[in-house]
């Protein structure tokens, strides 16, 4: 149907299987997640009881998001709309056919998208009032009559019907399905549907235009809906009287059924989990009431007899049956070759499928680029129903793999979840360990399905017609680029990949099956870390210098030097690098192998003078960085990475690398030492604070030009949720931070992120980190199916990453079982003020702050002696810091004094024209005093946090700037002045005498007195000369005088 849907239905088929919640998270375009209506916050609103003022506004605030990306999308595909009318009328050599055809096909492809859209939407937010208006009735907030019917009227997109109607006749035209159209009258949907040809896209949407109104869900299925609901927040509440792990165990065994309940086609081909579970307890529950002999087994590789190994297990009755131990081990065996059967058999469904419609596809593709064909309007018509055809077979298949990779996580998650219970139930007998081992080696778990997406991005290549540009052969390769970095968590990998394969193609440059090479860099710094502290601070020319190889096989090694460089001045980031054979890296190191000796090598291959000047200098310049700073190898990081790119055009790039992993390499010496390795030996094992696994897929978003303006389907897919931005990661920081921390000063800010805790956690300086580690490990290692959390959670892993060659070898025998698990990570450790790392932590996916492991126990086990008493080291944040950044500060501090001038400008006033002598004059003093000390403090802020802020620019610090304690207490004694500027005011109102005429003063009607009065100044003449309003304004003078008196 769609790669933004999950099947061929109707969106109102899917109305009647699923709640909306779910439907909506299914039915949902992944690109445009972040501007779909926020259904679940509106239900959690309403469970927290929100007012009817509140829950309007946050209604409003939903329509206005989904109106701003409904208005823009319709702008946009309207006037495509007109274009692609234009050019189909036009019947001459100057039609492009291919190019008509695949803008032909987005725009329909958008439109059905902004439909469905609407239509989600309209849903949503009619469910939610009525739900608010059910659950709120004592209210009566009456919100989904009057309340709904006003935001129909101010919100278009409620009118999505009447708004795409026009545009989707246009549509249907270019599909040549005019005549269908205009025969729907009277006609069901499902008839419309018959109607309509298979591969054309819109036959939903022109299906539900021919009824007159939109059909929500009837009452009795939200009636239904409303009891499973509460049903279910029943189910949810944690049993008081089980202790922590039953209750784990009984949401596991939900979440599994609730699973099912999605996918009823998996009921028959999911393992039992149920059924197993429950012989497991039986036979527990007879073991508890005898005792069950301990023979010693050392292996449990199930032999012949098995009888010996499990002799003298319980025995229980079991489909009338008498059923031990060992037949409990059988039914696991033979679950998992049922898996194994149904997983084998669908994968090669999909594979096969996946050859066949490359064949299609290129056969389209060669027929679309015949220029010899007749270039019309209707051959465009034509190519663009088979194209409609293979898209909509290839997105089918792409869907397939990923549902066939949720079957094989459920499965997998079921059978390790059946064998801890075993071991905990049955702990005479432990087997989770063995048969763990042999479930990583099953075909279906072990095996490499990533040309699943090779061929699949074949197709959607094909389909596209992508161009290819022109490769660089220059000996001295620059990148000038702009960089943005997401973490991914793996539940996510897979559907990423789909839909980034969608629109780039996957890049490869070496032969094999899969979607993705190993990648290794051995990243130098020296004993002072300069490199690291210098790629930490941002400072301008700071470097980072690496070795990096491809693939399993050393041949060719390049040689690659980063700098940073700030924008601001005009220049832009490079990275360049020149390329040596493997058995040269040694002599290169060391300084045997010379410049000179690398031109003629060149020469003798044939470069040009140019590129072997330009590569020549480069050696140089790293050569000598390399000897001045004593540098060597330092951490090496390995990855498997998967680069998407129009090959050799390098607009957009993306990569995304998983499984990452970092080891320390400071084992070999400084480079000019060096005589036999430049790395370590992968033979060796490696000791588990040696080197560390990165629990998140690392996704890079390469540009050339503005980072801040990347294609649409660039931001959709950024703002789809899959994705979180952790600005200036790098993987040479991290692992230098966690591997070498007793070396470094600082540590980065996304260290204290919670989903990464328990991974730090397992590479410190200890040996009672091996349980924690078998369980990070074990799934990158051998497969890449892991827990990312707790063993409750039914997190789905990617199984298109699982080999990594040459994986990084964990020393077990420098490993005891002893201690405790949970001690932290000295780069975790507490501060000197006692206040742990913990509660500064980040949680930039979302995860729970407390996720098991270390995390939550620095915030209690305090008295244990569990916690590093260690001062922490501090976080750096990358800090881009400008000219115009030290100018913000000056205008901050201008701010703060101009206010400061004004309050004591305001105070001299009132110092000077009060008086001592009455109450009046006393309160005005009081005033004065209170606006004084305000503009003091104004004044000692502004000072204060203008020193603080400066220091802080010049050492690219986020510290010190941000203030909110201060500003509130200044601003807390203004209200306060000001409030006894008015109560003063009341006060004199109150309290002050009556006010008297000078007739009621006789010191003020004698003649002496005239003396004083301010009339006296004006003579008689003067005053016969004045004007009325002049000599009013006399008396009025006198009229004040009188009364101050």
């Amino acid at each position: 149907y769609s790669t933004h849907h999950p099947g061929q239905g109707l969106l109102q088929d899917l109305f009647s299987e699923m709640k909306f919640g779910e439907l909506l998270e299914q039915a949902a375009r992944s690109d445009w997640a972040a501007n779909y209506v926020n259904y679940k916050r509106a239900k959690d609103q309403i469970k927290s009881a929100a007012d009817v003022r509140a829950y309007k506004s946050f209604i409003q605030e939903e329509c206005s998001k989904v109106e701003r990306f409904f208005r823009a999308k319709m702008d946009d595909i309207g006037a495509e709309s007109i274009d692609l009318t234009k050019l189909m009328s036009q019947i001459d050599s100057k039609v492009d056919t291919s190019g008509l055809v695949k803008r032909s096909w987005n725009h329909t492809e958008e439109l059905r998208g902004l439909y469905d859209y609407g239509r989600l939407n309209f849903e949503g937010i009619r469910k939610a009032l009525k739900k608010y208006d059910k659950v709120m009735k004592h209210l009566k907030p009456e919100l989904q009559t009057k309340f709904f019917d006003s935001l129909k009227e101010e919100y278009s997109f409620f009118k999505f019907r009447d708004e795409l109607k026009p545009l989707l006749e246009k549509c249907a035209s270019f599909w040549s399905q005019d005549a269908a159209i205009s025969n729907m009258e009277g006609k069901s949907t499902s008839e419309i549907r018959d109607s309509l040809p298979l591969a054309f896209p819109l036959a939903e949407q022109i299906a539900d235009q021919a009824h007159n109104a939109l059909e929500p869900m009837t009452e009795d299925e939200e009636d239904e809906q409303e009891e499973d609901e509460k049903k279910e927040e029943k189910d949810n509440e944690p049993d008081k009287m089980a202790n922590v792990e039953d209750q784990n165990d009984i949401n596991f065994e939900k979440d599994f059924k609730k699973q099912i309940d999605k996918k009823p086609e998996w009921r028959k081909m999911l393992a039992d989990y149920q059924k197993l579970n429950e012989v497991l307890k039986d036979l527990s529950r007879v073991a508890q009431g005898r005792s069950v002999a301990n023979t010693g087994v050392a292996s449990l590789s199930m032999s012949d007899a098995p009888d010996a190994a499990y002799g003298a297990s319980p025995e229980i009755s079991f489909e009338g049956k008498a059923f031990k131990e060992v037949d409990w081990f059988r039914l696991v065996d033979k679950e998992m070759e049922i898996v194994s059967r149904v997983t084998n058999t669908e994968i090669q469904r999909v594979r096969s499928g996946l050859s066949v419609c490359r064949d299609k596809c290129e056969t389209w593709s060669k027929e679309t680029k015949d220029k010899s064909q007749e270039q019309s309007g209707a051959r465009v018509r034509t190519m663009l129903t088979k194209l409609g055809v293979l898209e909509k077979e290839a997105k089918q298949l792409g869907q397939d793999f990923l549902a066939l990779e949720k079957f094989v996580n459920l499965n997998y998650q079921a059978f390790e979840k059946l064998l801890k219970n075993h071991d905990k139930l049955l702990p005479a007998t432990p087997c989770h360990q063995f048969y763990m081992a042999k479930l990583r080696n099953q075909d279906w778990i072990r095996s490499d399905f990533s040309d699943v997406f090779v061929t699949l991005s074949d197709c959607h290549s094909l389909l596209r017609q992508d161009d290819t540009g022109t490769a660089n052969t220059d000996a001295k390769q620059d990148f000038v680029r702009n960089t943005k970095k997401y973490w991914v968590p793996t539940e996510h990998v897979s559907s990423l990949k789909h839909l980034v394969l969608q629109h780039l193609p996957v890049f490869r440059m070496w032969t094999g099956g899969g979607d993705s090479q190993l990648v290794n860099s051995v990243y130098f710094d020296n004993r002072q870390m300069q490199l690291y502290h210098g790629r930490m601070d941002k400072n301008p020319g700071a470097i980072a210098l690496r070795l990096r190889w491809y693939g399993t096989e050393i041949k060719t090694v390049y040689v690659e030097r980063k700098t940073h460089l700030d924008a601001w001045t005009g220049n832009v980031s490079v990275k360049e690098r020149f390329t040596l054979e493997e058995s040269l890296t040694v002599p290169f190191l060391n300084g045997s192998y010379t410049v000179n000796e690398y031109a003629d090598d060149m020469k003798r291959r044939g470069k040009k003078d140019n590129d072997i000047q330009e590569a020549c200098k480069l050696f140089s310049q790293i050569a000598r960085v390399i000897e001045s700073k004593q540098l060597g190898p330092t951490v090496r990081t390995q990855y498997m990475r998967t680069a998407f790119q129009i090959p050799f055009d390098a607009s957009v790039r993306i990569s995304l690398d998983t499984n990452l992993a970092m080891v320390r390499e400071d084992c070999c010496g400084y480079a000019s030492t060096i005589t036999e390795r430049w790395r370590r030996d992968e033979r060796i094992p490696v000791k588990a604070c040696e080197h560390t696994h990165f629990p998140h897929a690392i996704l890079e978003v390469k540009l050339q030009g503005c980072v801040e303006d990347p294609p649409r389907w660039v931001k959709d897919m950024i703002s789809s949720g899959m994705v979180t931005e952790v600005y200036k990661f790098s993987k040479f920081i991290h692992g230098s931070a966690v591997l070498l921390t007793e070396l470094v000063a600082a540590a980065p800010y996304w260290i204290d992120d919670v989903s990464i805790r328990d991974s730090v956690n397992a590479s410190a300086p200890t040996a009672t980190n091996k349980v924690k580690r078998k369980a990070l490990t074990s799934g990158a290692t051998v497969q890449g199916v892991r827990r990312q959390n707790d063993d409750d959670a039914l997190t789905i892993s990617s199984f298109t990453d699982a080999r990594t060659p040459n994986r990084v070898r964990e020393d077990t025998d420098t490993v005891t079982d002893e201690g405790d698990e949970s001690v932290a990570h000295p780069l975790l450790g507490r501060s000197s003020n006692g206040q742990g790392r913990g509660g500064q932590h980040t949680d930039f996916l979302g995860r729970s702050a407390h996720s098991g492991g270390a995390g939550h126990l620095e915030d209690e086990c305090t008295c244990c002696g569990l916690l590093s008493s260690a001062k922490a080291l501090p976080r750096k944040v990358p800090v881009r810091v400008e000219p115009k950044t030290y100018f913000a500060n000056e205008r901050t501090f201008l701010s703060w004094i101009n206010m400061s001038v004004t309050l004591g400008s305001i105070s001299s006033a009132l110092t000077v024209f009060g008086d001592d002598e009455s109450a009046t004059g006393a309160g005005t003093q009081i005033i004065s005093l209170l606006l004084t000390l305000v503009a003091t403090f104004f004044v000692g802020y502004a000072m204060y946090t203008f020193h603080i802020r400066r220091q802080a620019i010049r050492r690219r610090e986020d510290a010190g700037l941000n203030q909110v304690v201060v500003p509130i207490l200044i601003a807390s004694t203004l209200v306060l002045s000001l409030i006894g500027v008015l109560v003063t005011n009341i006060a004199n109102m109150d309290l002050g005498p009556k006010s008297k005429t000078p007739a009621d003063i006789p010191e003020l009607t004698s003649p002496a007195a005239s003396a004083f009065s301010p009339s006296v100044f004006a003579s008689s003449s003067t005053r016969a000369a004045m004007t009325s309003s002049a000599r009013d304004s006399i008396v009025l003078v006198d009229q004040v005088w009188y009364e101050s008196k």
